[in-house]
């Protein structure tokens, strides 16, 4: 249990390799640390670590804090070598003093490369300016900073991912964005890591052994040269210090004692990655309960958040909606306030959803709401003008309004809903509904309906006559085609809708005309006025008699009269209006009022004319020359 933390210093002879002064906080316990002997006086204590002697200086002010404590209290002190893989803890010091010298050994070897390679640099200042020298220059520059900040991260323990290490290492292309987008990038990083710290050990690995056999070719060359020198010295001269000078330097250079380290322990992380590897199945289950523990319950509180919002301004909506100053007004007016509420809602939800998300600091959460929203904005701004003709459809001010009908596909139908799709249904029509999607009414027009105006020229099982002589009853008529049972043999007959339309239809089922034309003999003439139609009006009830009985008879009226005064006849017009039901015997009762007629004709003595045709052949005609040739003779029509 730490109980106050006291400042120390660590103060070393700066002569001796790997020695210097290091300043930072003491933990003072209750229990003396294990493996740390006190050497000096009470102002003055001198600790041995494994041959590093470490000097530290306690203030009056603890001084005074120790003799007035009830209790026993330890100076602990922890010093610290990490590497990845191999370190030590704070809190856990080593079980045995390998580590602690392997760490040492290491910082040496770190030191050794680093005052070697500032020597090159030195050497490279020294040489005349070029490119080349520039760039040899900031390359070793660039390797001592590697180096420099390998020490100091094992020195310190801190990762070289640290922020405190890596503030100002930004990248040219980095900009704002990149602080909405990390939390997403932190994620999956974190997601991968486990793959990808295995697989750049690997590479390490590879690298390091390719290295450690270049460096040990290096060092053999080179013991080889330096056996050589210590048989032959070479002469006093500038020139012989200079080679000399410079086969040390290669040979620190050089050196796969740091190499061997790496190696050692890049294959030591490897190994203990597979040691501690974990199952699909337990891995999956970790990765579930961890979501669930954080994220999936930040979204779980999310969505009822939003939900519970929407469902609570909804019902306050349609409590507004039923307030009289919306009601006594247009439906265009309610639809508009409609939608601008149903938009100010989405706002706020969303605004509380990320709030809720805010306050429990999910920023991972919050970066994919946002890119999402921003990416479904950037994705639609083509059709921005196309939302906004939807739009005003849906709230009543387009060129298409509910309640009004509208010609699609050559069909009539009547606008019944516009919300986010348009309903429009025909009830003559079997499955006589259709929803079409907004953008198709965006070109179109509808029109108020007139009262008893109908939306198909016939209904299922109507009679009906076509175009092209075509008479039977429908049996199926959709928005795609019209199958009629025609009377005469019971065959189906198809048309598409289309076809149907364009045959000009005549339903008979509510009801129909016979209008008849008949000639009588001129003989007749006095009478055709007055008497002759009387006579054949009585005649006519009198044999159908059964068509004109009843409340509701077949034949609800009839009408004879003069139509016309032809070359060889009279001609009467005989008009009898029929009942719908009779529409399945349409062919029947015009031969039946057909022969009626002539039986009227035979019973009273009434000549039926016929047509005769006289050619008048050249020369019959006297005192006259035909100019015209037999084929273009003018026939004339003469009565027998």
């Amino acid at each position: 249990m730490i109980s106050n933390l006291l400042p120390f210093t660590i103060m070393n002879d700066p002569a001796a390799s790997g020695r210097g002064i290091l300043q930072g906080v003491l933990f003072k316990n209750r229990d003396k640390p294990r493996g740390i002997k006190p050497t000096g006086g009470n102002e003055l204590l001198s600790y041995n670590i494994n041959h590093v002697e470490l000097t530290l200086k306690t203030d009056t002010a603890f001084s005074r804090f120790r003799k007035q404590a009830k209790h026993f209290f330890a100076v602990t002190l922890i010093l610290i070598f990490c590497s990845p893989g191999i370190g030590i803890s704070q809190t856990e010091p080593r079980d045995t003093d390998n580590g602690i010298e392997q760490s040492r050994r290491h910082l040496l070897l770190i030191t050794k490369g680093r005052l070697s390679l500032q020597r090159e640099i030195d050497e490279l200042f020294k040489q005349s300016t070029s490119k080349i020298t520039t760039e040899k220059i900031e390359k070793k520059q660039a390797q001592l900073n590697l180096l420099e900040l390998d020490f100091e991260s094992r020195v310190t323990t801190l990762s070289f991912e640290d922020p405190s290490l890596n503030k100002l290492k930004k990248l040219d292309w980095i900009q704002e964005i990149e602080e909405l987008t990390k939390p997403l990038l932190t994620a999956i990083r974190d997601l991968t890591e486990k793959p990808r710290l295995i697989q750049e050990l690997k590479e390490k690995i590879d690298d390091l052994e390719i290295k450690l056999q270049r460096h040990q070719q290096a060092t053999a060359s080179i013991s080889e040269l330096t056996e050589d020198l210590e048989n032959t010295p070479l002469p006093d001269t500038p020139e012989g210090k200079k080679f000399q000078s410079s086969i040390i330097l290669l040979k620190e250079k050089f050196d796969p004692e740091l190499v061997q380290l790496n190696l050692e322990e890049a294959r030591a992380n490897l190994a203990d990655f597979f040691k501690t590897d974990e199952s699909v199945v337990e891995s999956a289950a970790k990765t579930i309960k961890e979501f669930f523990q954080t994220r999936g319950r930040n979204l779980l509180v999310t969505v009822l958040t939003f939900t519970g919002f929407w469902w609570v301004l909804s019902r306050l909506r349609r409590w507004i909606l039923t307030r009289k100053f919306l009601t006594n007004r247009n439906s265009s007016i309610g639809k508009l306030f409609s939608a601008a509420y149903n938009f100010v809602v989405l706002l706020l939800c969303l605004f509380v959803g990320l709030a809720c998300l805010y306050f429990f600091n999910d920023w991972l959460l919050i970066t994919l709401i946002i890119m999402g929203i921003f990416f479904v904005l950037w994705t639609s701004r083509q059709w921005i003008p196309q939302f906004f003709e939807e739009i005003k459809l849906i709230v009543d001010l387009g060129t298409v309004r509910e309640g009004q009908r509208l010609m699609w596909e050559g069909v009539p139908w009547l606008v019944r809903e516009i919300r986010l799709h348009a309903t429009l249904v025909n009830d003559r029509l079997q499955g006589g509904e259709l929803i079409l999607p907004l953008r198709q009414l965006i070109d179109m027009n509808s029109r108020p309906v007139v009262q008893g105006e109908p939306w198909f020229p016939t209904r299922l099982h109507d009679w009906v006559l076509l175009g092209d002589d075509c008479y039977g009853k429908i049996e199926y008529q959709t928005l795609e085609q019209v199958v009629i049972n025609l009377k005469e043999g019971g065959a189906l007959k198809y048309y598409s809708t289309e076809d149907f339309l364009s045959q000009n239809p005549v339903n008979i089922s509510d009801g129909f005309e016979y209008s008849i034309e008949f000639g009588l003999d001129y003989e007749v003439q006095s009478k055709i006025c007055d008497e002759i139609p009387v006579l054949f009006t009585s005649e006519i009830k009198r044999h159908l008699q059964l068509h004109f009985e009843g409340d509701e008879p077949n034949f609800y009226a009839l009408e004879v009269l003069l139509d016309n005064a032809g070359a060889s006849s009279l001609n009467l017009v005989v008009e009898v209006y029929v009942h719908g039901r009779c529409a399945p015997l349409y062919e029947e009762c015009r031969r039946e009022i057909i022969t009626t007629l002539v039986r009227i004709c035979n019973e009273h003595n009434l000549g039926i004319p016929f047509n005769q045709l006289t050619v008048h052949l050249p020369g019959q005609f006297s005192g006259k020359e035909n100019l015209l040739p037999p084929s273009q003779e003018k026939p004339s029509e003469d009565r027998v």
